[in-house]
């Protein structure tokens, strides 16, 4: 049980310093230093990179080199993709179970907590995924949460590629005018809200891929 355990607080500990960018996209990342910062011996390292790669966090070749997976405009794409398919739903079933004004409060309750967290863009980025969760725990579908909690990770990791200074105010914006639709029990609004939000999100991502590879180039 130990060995599980140590194990796992070395996986949480090198998936937060991927998802925060500490770690960044094309970063390398080397085993014996990794088990010197943290204290432990290269064993439960191993074990949580081989764990990273198989959810395909981390590139490990054949050589043992270890990479942070970098961005790529395909899965931008695809996460997106699946995102906007499970919120959408998830936001229509909300609003025909009259669960909207619960749900509306729950997010106007996170918005003061990302309103708080703007002096740390990792804690403000979780609590905007904390945010989007919203439908998902009113809802209380296991299984439509476990998806979710997958791209939501995804979406924290993006999401810190996407922010800068300027777009701590516009994201505050855009999450109060998702809050007030849903509080409002309004379908039409709260979809074009979201949708809106998404694609702004993703067009400031593609823009920063396709400008220049610099979070895949960055650890290089």
């Amino acid at each position: 049980m130990r060995k599980n355990n140590l194990a796992s607080g070395v996986y949480d500990r090198i998936k937060k310093g991927i998802l925060s960018l500490e770690f960044p996209p094309g970063g390398v990342l080397q085993e014996r230093a990794l088990a010197e910062e943290l204290g432990v011996s290269r064993t439960p390292v191993r074990e949580a990179v081989h764990r990273l790669s198989q959810e395909g966090w981390l590139l490990v070749n054949s050589r043992k080199n270890i990479k942070v997976r970098p961005v790529s405009s395909v899965d931008l794409h695809e996460v997106f993709q699946a995102r906007s398919l499970l919120e959408r739903d998830v936001l229509d079933l909300v609003l025909s179970r009259n669960l909207f004004r619960d749900a509306g409060n729950r997010m106007a309750s996170m918005l003061t907590v990302m309103e708080n967290s703007r002096g740390s863009l990792f804690s403000f980025i979780s609590a905007d995924q904390s945010f989007h969760s919203v439908l998902f725990g009113v809802l209380g579908n296991s299984r439509l949460g476990k998806f979710w909690g997958e791209v939501s990770e995804e979406m924290i990791w993006l999401g810190m590629l996407a922010m800068n200074d300027e777009r701590y105010g516009d994201v505050l914006a855009e999450h109060g005018r998702i809050a007030e639709a849903v509080k409002s029990g309004g379908r039409k609004a709260a979809r074009q809200a979201l949708q809106e939000h998404l694609q702004i999100t993703e067009s400031i991502l593609l823009r920063k891929i396709d400008d220049a590879s610099s979070w895949n180039e960055r650890g290089n």
